[in-house]
Formats: structure tokens, C-alpha cells, sequence
């Protein structure tokens, strides 16, 4: 149904996006098949078993950040979604949310996205409304299926086959052997219908890199060769000057975006050089998106759940208590100020981003990633001090593990 919805709405990325959802709950009903017919594997087993799904949603997360995708929203919000099927990666100690949890944690973090495309659509095109509902029934049925029959972990059948062989004869097709099955497969393809994902599923994939250089000589074959015209030295020309296009100046001006509630929660995008953005008296239950934004500064005047500051530029958030986690991603030059009690702040793919820590706020976990230029400025009674936050590390084998420390660096 889901497939089909998308081919109706007429979009070439929509039905992309659709294909590396489908493509990804087919690998899971392999590996749940696994699970009902296999003893539990060793780790590189395991690995193997799990490659197949997380290929696919590696590369739903690429297309996500592809600029030429003109479906960006529902790829989003089915990158979301696809994280939830890393519930069959849990193990007891791993630091994982429980399977079920894992389920709803993805359609949760989809949601923000999912409910700007019902906002954008509703009432205008019914096929966007029905792929949205019916994306999220299907996650709820995902959600219901793990809670019945994987609520601590995937159940691997204790009496049966060797998931090596299951890997090895399987094909990609299903188990050859083995006891009684532990639970039967899941049931979100009911939503969805079987179709042949658009383009090859393992592009950019690095076993294909690896293919083409284990061929040796053989992997300029296919090069073009180069005649005498095209050399330097018989050229006409030798100015060796190309000429470049005129690029466009495209001046943004000041810009008022959307700020206000959907589905019980704050919602502020698109605004252009807007210092005056205030969400006033929200509720302790409800989530901030702070997304696509540039130069301008938003206030929350009260206590919130989480704050999501996505896509945004040269953007200052000021905000009271947040209950559980403030998180930047895509962003450049970031200022976060806490007034009041923040668990944690997790910085991800931001280049710039300066963080006001209050005396409420001081025991805040941060945590960074794939980011750089990043400070924290502290109250230390009526002072403040900067402290710069490493962006290198070194690890070293010490004592049969590894020890990661931030890189020193220095002259001498």
C-alpha cells in the first residue's frame, strides 16, 4: 500500500525513498527469519546477518543529505523510521534502548518531519496524507509485533541451525534447516507491497570498491584513451584558461517563518534575520524543532522537553529547563545559552557552535560528533571563562584496550 501510494503521488524521490524502505524491511524479514531458525551466532556472524539491512539504511541516510533531493522531507522521515529496525541489533550491557522502545524512539524522531508534510498536503493532496498514515501504521505494527514476540531481544531459536548456514543457504531467500521457529516473520509488509526498489540497492557500496580494485590492470579497461588532439603540447589553444559562468548573487532578506504548535509540538522554521522569535509558556511534555533558520535568535521562556536545532545558520537559542536533551545537527555557527537545568547537549555535524553554561546548567553531559570550533563559556561567579572542546583524539593500546584521550597539541 505504501508503494503504491507513493507511485500515485507522482514523485520520482518519494518512490525512492519508498524503495529503500521496502528494500530494508525485506532484509529484516530475512533476518527475523534467521532469528526464528537459528542459534543465537557469534558476533562476525551476526554482523554479517545484520550488513544486508544496515546497507540499506545507509543509504537512505545519503540520499537524505543529497541537495538534488527534492523529497527531502519524506526521506527524512523515513530515516527516521529505519532506525528502528536496529531493534534486532540488542543485546543485554550493549546501552541500546529495549526493542519496543527502540521501535517508537525512530517514529518519534520521524514525527517532527512526518507532521510538516500533514501540515503542508492536508487538504490538498490526499495521497501525501495517506503515505504519511500509513508509513506511521506501519511502524506501529512493527512497534506491536517486537513487544509480542522480542520484548527483551531478539528470541534466536535455542534448537536450531547454525546461522552460518542459514547465511550460506539462505541466498537471501530464507532458511534451509532448522527447529521450530521462535516467532513468525513480522507483519509491516501487510503495508507495504512487493515491488523492485528504483536503482541498484548496493550503490556506493564499499565491497563494490573493493571488487573493482582487486582487478588490478584490468580496472582502466574501460578509461578513454588519449589522442594527439587532446594533447598539451598539439592543442590550439594554450592559454590554458576556462572560462566560468557568472554566479548568481541571491540575497536573502529578512524573512518571518512558521512558528506555533503542530501535534503538541513547537515547530520554528524558515525564518531570515528574525531576533524577536518567542515560544511562550510551552508545556514540560513538548519537543522544539528549531529547523532550517538563519540569523536569528529564538527564545523558550519555560520548561521543555527536548530542543532540536536542525539546518540552521548563524542561529542563538535561549531557553530555560530542558528535561531531557538539547541537540544540534547540520548546523554552522551555533550559540546555545541554558539558563536553567539541561541533562545533556549532544553537538553533531555542526561546525561552530558556542555554548553559554549558567551555574543551573554546569552539570550538563556534552557530547560532540563529527564537529568542530566548539566552546563552552562558563560562570565561574561573575566572571566567565571559555574552555575550547577537543576535536582530535588520539588511541592507544594499553593493557589489552584501547585508550582514547584528546589530542595535545603544541610546539617543540
Amino acid at each position: 500500500k505504501l508503494v503504491s501510494t507513493a507511485a500515485s503521488i507522482g514523485d520520482a524521490d518519494v518512490v525512492k525513498t519508498t524503495a529503500f524502505l521496502l528494500a530494508a524491511f525485506n532484509e529484516e524479514a530475512k533476518l527475523v527469519s534467521a532469528i526464528a531458525s537459528c542459534k543465537k551466532p557469534d558476533m562476525q556472524t551476526l554482523q554479517g546477518l545484520l550488513k544486508p539491512t544496515a546497507d540499506q539504511i545507509g543509504l537512505c541516510y545519503d540520499f537524505a543529505a543529497d541537495r538534488k533531493n527534492k523529497a527531502f522531507q519524506h526521506t527524512k522521515v523515513v530515516s527516521e523510521c529505519l532506525q528502528g529496525l536496529t531493534w534486532v541489533a540488542y543485546m543485554p550491557g550493549s546501552g541500546m534502548s529495549m526493542p519496543m522502545k527502540t521501535v517508537q524512539e525512530s517514529w518519534n524522531s520521524a514525527e517532527f518531519f512526518a507532521n510538516k508534510l500533514l501540515m503542508q498536503h492536508r487538504g490538498k493532496d490526499d495521497n501525501q496524507v495517506q503515505w504519511v498514515n500509513t508509513l506511521k501504521q506501519l511502524m506501529k505494527d512493527l512497534a506491536d509485533y517486537v513487544k509480542a514476540h522480542h520484548p527483551t531481544g531478539p528470541a534466536w531459536n535455542a534448537r536450531g541451525a547454525d546461522a552460518k548456514t542459514f547465511k550460506a543457504a539462505a541466498g537471501g531467500s530464507g532458511p534451509t534447516s532448522g527447529g521450530p521457529p521462535a516467532a513468525p516473520p513480522p507483519p509491516p509488509p501487510g503495508s507495504l507491497q512487493e515491488a523492485k526498489p528504483s536503482g541498484g540497492a548496493a550503490g556506493g557500496n564499499k565491497a563494490a570498491l573493493f571488487a573493482e580494485l582487486n582487478k588490478g590492470g584490468a580496472v582502466t579497461s574501460g578509461l578513454k584513451k588519449v589522442t594527439a588532439d587532446m594533447k598539451s603540447k598539439n592543442r590550439s589553444d594554450r592559454t590554458g584558461v576556462v572560462k566560468a559562468a557568472p554566479k548568481k548573487q541571491a540575497k536573502q532578506g529578512p524573512k518571518v517563518g512558521t512558528t506555533g504548535i503542530v501535534a503538541g509540538k513547537w515547530l520554528v522554521e524558515g525564518h531570515v534575520q528574525n531576533k524577536e522569535i518567542v515560544i511562550e509558556a510551552p508545556k514540560t511534555n513538548q519537543a522544539v524543532l528549531i529547523t532550517g533558520n538563519t540569523d536569528s535568535v529564538v527564545q523558550i521562556k519555560g520548561k521543555v522537553n527536548t530542543i532540536v536545532v536542525d539546518n540552521c545558520k548563524k542561529v542563538g537559542v535561549i531557553f530555560q529547563d530542558v528535561v531531557s536533551t538539547v541537540e544540534t545537527v547540520n548546523c554552522k555557527s551555533i550559540q546555545l545559552q541554558p539558563m536553567g537545568k539541561v541533562g545533556s547537549i549532544a553537538i553533531d555535524k555542526t561546525d561552530g557552535c558556542m555554548i553559554y553554561l549558567s551555574d543551573a546548567s554546569k552539570e550538563a553531559d556534552i557530547t560532540t560528533a563529527k564537529s568542530s570550533e566548539l566552546n563552552v563559556v562558563v560562570q565561574e561567579g561573575d566572571d566567565y571563562k571559555e574552555y575550547p572542546l577537543p576535536e582530535q583524539f588520539v588511541s592507544k593500546y594499553v593493557d589489552g584496550k584501547f585508550v582514547t584521550m584528546p589530542a595535545e597539541h603544541g610546539a617543540g
